[in-house]
């Protein structure tokens, strides 16, 4: 008889989630307008990269916490988060259902996310101006 397979793990849809989804907006239409007008990738390239990063330090701590192996640091996945990895860090919290009940993690982390998404309001509505060399006022 062949092994019998794993079932998948569940991940719901929760307000939180969903709150996550409504996140990436904002900053994505960001991303491409800044792209276009000022035509450098790098504010995307920075973005993809320590979404990656932060990501995969979610899956490793994940890792980490069932094996009863040695941590990431909290305060490690906030820095990655606060520096850009913030889409990341909600991808990997929902992907691998990680810090998804820590109060005090997850107060700090939303703080973060409503803290760069005043950043790319202001850059949308004040600091970029399309058509011309500079995107910061």
């Amino acid at each position: 008889m062949p092994p019998s397979r794993a079932r998948p793990r569940r991940r719901p849809l929760t307000p939180a989630t969903m709150a996550g989804v409504l996140s990436l907006i904002l900053p994505t239409c960001t991303l491409v307008r800044l792209s276009v007008s000022t035509h450098s990738v790098l504010p995307i390239a920075w973005t993809c990269l320590t979404s990656t990063v932060t990501f995969l330090l979610y899956g490793y701590d994940m890792m980490q916490a069932r094996n009863n192996e040695w941590r990431v640091k909290e305060t490690t996945l906030h820095v990655l988060a606060l520096v850009g990895g913030w889409p990341g860090a909600l991808v990997g919290m929902h992907y691998f259902q990680h810090k998804t009940r820590k109060t005090g993690f997850q107060f700090v982390f939303w703080v973060t996310v409503l803290t760069w998404q005043g950043f790319w309001w202001s850059l949308w509505t004040r600091g970029l101006r399309l058509g011309s060399n500079s995107w910061l006022t």
